[in-house]
């Protein structure tokens, strides 16, 4: 990341006067590659384009005001690096966009539109995280721990200092008829000290439009139909999630998933469970081997997954990898992993070959 010192705004406000330091970083992530999906709808298909942590670019802010106090904002927003495109059509933000204060004793308090803590604390733990392929997040998304665009809109946040380790947050995102017809509850308590890393996260949502990624496999879904990409309106969303990661040696990572998400419309309603596992072998400070995969439980279909990956770092901030996917789907629904088509038989299988860079 490259930091901006803004000298005291002495450049831009010719006032008198003492200034309390301020900063700017501007970040982000572009990542590239070509996929060979063996089963799109029936179709062995090459598809250019992002899979691994969504493009996205920001700024986050800081200004000191004292005595531990300090003034912090941050924008974030999605994008393809394929096309261009924003992730999502119509919102500069789409990730967050969101600003605060933020005190040493007492903890963060922050406004705007922010991340669920399904995303914020339980992806970092996830194959699909760790492993940069969004491949690997769970069936269409629907436990929220990809960031899709599913961020949370007029929402207030705050998060407690950390002690002994542990931080927890609490968040409300308020209805809203333009932008958010329901409201939104999450709450999260996570722990990272040592080797050890681990999260627990509620998230409640009501009345939610979800864009189900490339879908389940399975057309209708819950009395909606899904044909043409239509969104899954979801009357409730209820999401508990457990995660960790464990450095058990300088060589060996070990991390897991656990989610269930309750989900009903206006007649049905149903349950998705997800028991996810992966290892990550450090074959040296360069060179990494990721082996991960899930099995999903939902409405009639259990989804298999396993993935296996090579990522090399040509420096701190640019990553080329190598990936195998593999999802097996048995019972009412086919094959379908996320960003993908869905296939038109119980398999379906992804090769991978990216760049990642980090800036």
């Amino acid at each position: 990341m490259k930091k901006l010192t803004l000298a005291m705004l002495a450049a831009s406000m010719l006032t008198t006067g003492a200034y309390a330091q301020s900063s700017v970083t501007l970040y982000g992530s572009i990542d590239e590659g070509i996929t060979y999906n063996t089963n799109n709808m029936g179709h062995g298909t090459a598809t250019l384009g992002p899979v691994a942590v969504p493009d996205f670019y920001g700024l986050r802010g800081t200004e000191d005001l004292g005595d531990g106090l300090s003034a912090l904002f941050a924008l974030q927003n999605g994008f393809k690096s394929n096309s261009g495109q924003g992730t999502i059509a119509g919102e500069m933000f789409s990730h967050f966009a969101w600003v605060g204060l933020s005190d040493k004793r007492f903890g963060a308090l922050t406004l705007g539109r922010q991340l669920d803590l399904a995303a914020d604390a339980l992806r970092i733990n996830s194959n699909g995280s760790v492993q940069y392929s969004f491949y690997l997040f769970h069936p269409a998304n629907l436990d929220n721990l990809g960031i899709t665009g599913d961020s949370i809109n007029n929402s207030v946040k705050y998060t407690t200092p950390m002690f002994n380790g542990f931080t927890a947050s609490g968040l409300y995102g308020f209805a809203d008829a333009s932008t958010q017809p329901g409201r939104v509850v999450s709450a999260d308590i996570v722990y990272s000290h040592g080797p050890l890393r681990a999260s627990l996260v509620y998230s409640s949502w009501r009345n939610h439009t979800i864009a189900l990624v490339s879908g389940l496999g399975v057309n209708p879904f819950l009395g909606q139909s899904l044909t043409g990409g239509q969104s899954f309106i979801a009357r409730t969303q209820d999401i508990f999630g457990l995660s960790a990661l464990y450095k058990a040696t300088s060589h060996l990572d070990v991390h897991g998933v656990l989610t269930q998400v309750n989900l009903s419309t206006q007649t049905q309603s149903t349950k998705m469970r997800t028991t996810e596992l992966g290892t990550d072998y450090h074959v040296s400070a360069a060179n990494t081997v990721a082996l991960g995969g899930y099995l999903s439980w939902l409405a009639g279909t259990r989804y298999a997954e396993l993935g296996i990956g090579d990522l090399y770092a040509l420096s701190k901030q640019t990553v080329v990898y190598a990936q195998v996917t593999y999802q097996h789907a048995n019972g009412a629904g086919n094959a379908a992993m996320p960003l993908l088509a869905p296939s038109d038989s119980p398999n379906q299988t992804a090769f991978r070959i990216g760049l990642h860079h980090f800036f």
